[in-house]
């Protein structure tokens, strides 16, 4: 009787193991509270792709350093958040991938209606 049991008994510990494996789900995941949300890290994205973009227009015609601050725009002095703070927020995110496609997804968004509107909102 032992004989019989025992391979039913290794198929049922391999199936536990196996299932305690599988990674959890995406949309189960819950964001830290000590990390920036998604709205958060969508508005700070945005703000610095847009700070990026402008830093490479020189419409004063100034030349060396003095261009380098002219155009000085700190998004997440902007937004009161520390360094360490994104830091750490990105840092989760790329351990959860498709969570972050979702916030570029988000920030493409965003940059394509204020270049459809021509403005800033």
């Amino acid at each position: 009787m032992y004989n019989m049991l025992k391979p039913l008994f290794y198929i049922l510990i391999f199936s536990t193991i196996l299932l305690s494996c599988t990674p959890d789900k995406e949309e189960d995941i819950v964001i830290p509270s000590y990390l920036l949300s998604e709205e958060q890290l969508v508005s700070v994205l945005t703000d610095a792709y847009l700070s990026e973009g402008a830093s490479g227009i020189n419409v004063k015609n100034v030349i060396g350093e003095k261009y380098d601050s002219a155009y000085v725009f700190n998004p997440l002095q902007e937004h009161h958040i520390s360094k360490s703070t994104f830091d750490s927020t990105m840092n989760f995110y790329t351990k959860h991938p498709q969570k972050l496609k979702l916030i570029y997804e988000k920030v493409l968004e965003k940059l394509s209606v204020i270049q459809a509107n021509g403005k800033l909102e």
